[in-house]
């Protein structure tokens, strides 16, 4: 097979002489620019991570330099490389509808010809990107298939132009070259530039199928080519059926059209081949399985003893029986539920539901079992779901393996109401901590009643899951909101409650800076740290520090703190005669501003006015008679103010490494984690906001409410600790598919050992 040709695109800045695209197209790239932008926010993330890591191993100096002078340029760069992606990518969706270059295809075809004429490390990049390319076209050959089509028959109304994978602007090659094309802001060795194009692929390309079922999706609902998929499906199956005995190649090929977002079950049971036992061994069965034979109904299960089959149809009545039983059982909510062998519950219960003993059952009813026990173990034990929410999942495992024999679309369809309904009920339980709060929690109860209705509702008819899926979203919608009114009160709260701290320290710098050295009487300086302390403070934040009441409160404290110090000469001791009663004044003026009561003012002014005699005399006393004065033992001078700030309880005397650090820099609002709040207590909570100053992270829990506030620092000690998890709320049927396949894939790609 040939190399994949690579052309290497100019991309033109979309700007007001473009053609408009059209409405549906411009929906298109507005619903999926958001989540292509989250990837490439992780790709930055990840990358972050995996330099440091690489400088960490380094065995030279200047290897070591390099990855951390490639980690700076990265952070510097990337609101630049951000910037110039979406540009590329608006572009690609507007140049479908400008006119063809004269010589297209020669000059691209010359291009590709002279490949070896182009520097080293052209080259390097140029195969790089035809790796991706032609890895992702064979992940995603049927939605970005379809998708090509699609955008090509909205073209044809405009543009005589054809739209091929190479222009589509959602197309591996597009987005890899815009990313190459991003990248050239930085000044970076070859190397690195292949690691981030490596990083690219993982955490960018390899995680376009939701982006691609999106788009295929929102041009379906358009009703643009809305029966390409069967279509598509009938001509395959007549034009390349798959034989008995396909050869390994053959069978690799079936694997990689089936890696879309549509994963066909014969797909699965291709997988599943390599986990049967062979026929009377119990061991494994290389080559046992193939498609054809494995996508037959009336198959029997391998590795089963010679006995009575038991039909789909008593299949499901024993899982009926079983699922109803279920419902009285106790839910467990403190401990991780166990995983069930269900063929083996299937087999014991199925005399009671058809009167025999059955001990084999067909193939395709077995490999649904197994793959869906595959799924919920691997949901079982995802660290992400609280164990509440693990113990009603685990509930649901009968109508799944259920749902799963009736309608095989529901392993190929993210959109299937039942594998929806999984997902919100992670999503909407991700922030349980304590057990004993949920019997409280209208929402635990709202889900458990969920539950229980699929267990004591769901006969064979998938149809109740979507009217729970939209029941269900309702609910949480109604229950975010108001939680949300809660969460958005502590927002308002804690910055107002931080920009008081701010206010407080630096009014307690600029004090200390003015009063530094000074010798004053002790109720003057108690009267500047409890009182006009407060004064300022309250200024700063109301009008800030650029106003005329803050400019006037400084000038009230310089005055005051040159009043009370001994002068020289007679001018200065005239002016401040003429000063003082102006200046108690404004003094006494200002502390209406924050409520000073009556006594305690007449306390203090009286202290003060009491002074400025004092010294006033003294001061002209020495003048008038020449005389050395006497110092005021009483005076002192004034100790440096300390107002109440926050206290930061995660100190530790060695800093963790840049890499806590960087991961806490990543954090965004509305992320959840699971953090130790006292030893051996661990609570989840929902980052709310970052206040400043002091980078303080507050912390609400699933209600809105308060529960944790920490400084950027006390968290990467957290983090450090093992006393932090950041928690992933991505949907969790699909992380599973996405594992499950993954693993059966390895397993797919090992030579079979024979026992």
């Amino acid at each position: 097979m040939s190399r994949p040709k690579v052309t290497v695109l100019e991309l033109n800045v979309p700007g007001k002489h473009q053609p408009e695209v059209p409405p549906i197209l411009h929906t298109v790239r507005q619903t999926v620019k958001r989540p292509l932008n989250e990837l490439l926010q992780n790709l930055f993330n990840n990358s972050d991570d995996a330099l440091f890591e690489m400088a960490d191993r380094s065995h030279s100096n200047s290897d070591q330099h390099m990855f951390f002078e490639s980690m700076r340029e990265l952070r510097l760069h990337r609101k630049k490389i951000t910037g110039d992606f979406a540009k590329a990518f608006y572009a690609g969706f507007e140049e479908l509808y400008t006119p063809e270059p004269e010589n297209a295809d020669a000059e691209s075809d010359e291009i590709v010809d002279d490949i070896s004429l182009l520097h080293n490390d052209e080259l390097e990049v140029s195969v790089a990107v035809a790796g991706i390319v032609s890895k992702i076209t064979s992940q995603f050959s049927l939605p970005i298939m379809q998708l090509t089509k699609r955008i090509d028959h909205l073209c044809r109304e405009k543009s005589t132009r054809p739209v091929t994978e190479r222009l589509n602007p959602l197309g591996p090659l597009r987005l890899s070259q815009a990313f190459v094309n991003a990248l050239g802001c930085m000044d970076i060795d070859i190397k690195v530039r292949i690691i981030l194009l490596k990083l690219y692929e993982r955490f960018v390309m390899e995680r376009l199928g939701p982006i691609y079922e999106q788009a295929n999706t929102l041009l379906i609902e358009a009703d643009v080519l809305p029966d390409l998929k069967a279509v598509m499906r009938k001509r395959r199956a007549k034009s390349s059926p798959v034989a008995p005995h396909a050869s390994k190649d053959d069978d690799t090929l079936s694997l990689d059209a089936g890696r879309g977002d549509y994963l066909e079950f014969s797909a699965i049971q291709q997988l599943l081949a390599d986990t049967r036992p062979a026929p009377g061994t119990g061991g494994p069965a290389p080559g046992a399985g193939g498609p054809a034979d494995s996508a037959r109904s009336g198959v029997v299960a391998t590795g089963a003893a010679d006995g009575p089959v038991i039909s789909t149809a008593q299949l499901l009545s024993v899982l009926s029986a079983m699922q109803h039983n279920s419902t009285t059982e106790p839910v467990d909510l403190e401990h991780d539920p166990q995983t069930i062998d269900l063929r083996q519950l299937v087999v014991a219960n199925a005399p009671d539901a058809t009167g025999k003993t059955p001990s084999n059952m067909q193939q395709a009813d077995d490999d649904v079992m197994n793959f869906v026990g595959m799924l919920f173990d691997y949901i079982l034990n995802d660290r992400n779901l609280a164990i509440p929410m693990k113990a009603l999942i685990a509930r649901l495992q009968i109508p799944m393996v259920k749902v799963s024999i009736i309608d095989k679309s529901f392993f190929e369809k993210t959109s299937h109401p039942a594998r929806q309904l999984l997902n919100e009920l992670s999503s909407a339980g991700i922030g349980w901590s304590s057990t004993r709060e949920l019997k409280r929690d209208a929402l635990y109860n709202k889900i458990e009643s969920v539950v229980l209705r699929v267990l004591n509702g769901f006969s064979d008819n998938p149809q109740i899951f979507s009217e729970l899926v939209k029941e269900l979203r309702e609910y949480i919608t109604t229950d975010h909101k108001r939680n949300a009114v809660v969460e958005a009160r502590v927002k308002k709260t804690e910055a107002g409650r931080a920009k008081t701290v701010g206010a407080k320290r630096a009014v307690q710098k600029l004090i200390n800076q003015k009063a530094s050295g000074l010798r004053l009487p002790p109720e003057i300086g108690r009267f500047i740290s409890e009182i006009w302390s407060k004064v300022l403070v309250y200024l700063y934040v109301k009008h800030g520090v650029e106003s005329e009441p803050w400019n006037a409160a400084l000038k009230s404290l310089d005055d005051l703190l040159w009043c009370v110090q001994p002068l020289n000469t007679v001018q200065d001791l005239e002016l401040r005669d003429g000063l003082a009663p102006e200046l108690i004044s404004r003094l006494d003026r200002s502390m209406d501003q924050i409520a000073v009561s009556a006594t305690e003012r007449q306390v203090y002014l009286g202290c003060i006015k009491k002074h400025l005699e004092q010294v006033a005399k003294h001061d002209r006393a020495y003048l008038d008679d020449d005389i050395e004065p006497v110092k005021d033992e009483s005076f002192q001078e004034l100790e440096e103010i300390v107002l109440t700030a926050p206290d930061d309880s995660s100190f530790e005397t060695v800093p963790p490494e840049p890499k806590f650090l960087d991961q806490i820099l990543a954090l965004g609002e509305g992320v959840w984690v699971e953090l130790e709040k006292s030893p051996g207590e661990r609570i989840r909570c929902k980052l709310a906001t970052i206040v400043q100053p002091g980078d303080v992270y507050i912390f609400v829990n699933r209600r809105g409410m308060k529960v944790a506030e920490r400084t950027r620092m006390g968290l990467a000690v957290d983090l450090k600790r093992g006393e932090l998890t950041v928690l992933h709320e991505s949907q969790v049927f699909d992380r599973a598919l996405q594992a499950v396949i993954g693993n059966l894939r390895q397993m797919h790609g090992k030579p079979t050992t024979s026992s």
